[in-house]
């Protein structure tokens, strides 16, 4: 491994996903809904998504979303569109979303102490 540090800085950002879903009548029926939203938010923003939140309740899901770029802009313009891309299906109700972009240098460690 080299003793260079890299370049470059990474933008990032995450984001908590509320939402509700009025049509579900069981888990099998949330799981086909929410597959269809992560595979919208994946295709269309590159997001990384995981349901981190109300795994039981039929009617509601909590996501977490993560991406990572090479600018500031790159990572807002992808997180204001996330809730216009869940609510192009009827059946999903945005509650909330809750985001954070943040960059980390190379060599500083960043917020969380990478190394």
């Amino acid at each position: 491994m080299s003793s260079q540090q890299p370049s470059g800085r990474v933008h990032y950002g995450i984001a908590r996903v509320d939402l509700r879903l009025p049509e579900a009548d069981s888990l099998k029926a949330k799981r086909a809904m929410l597959n269809r939203a992560r595979a919208a938010l994946v295709d269309e923003l590159g997001l990384s998504v995981a349901e981190v939140g109300a795994q039981d309740v039929w009617q509601r899901a909590v996501l977490g979303l993560a991406v990572a770029a090479s600018s500031a802009t790159g990572i807002d313009r992808v997180l204001d569109r996330v809730t216009a891309v869940l609510e192009r299906d009827p059946r999903l109700e945005v509650l909330a979303v809750e985001d954070l972009a943040d960059s980390l240098d190379a060599g500083d460690g960043g917020p969380i102490g990478l190394r």
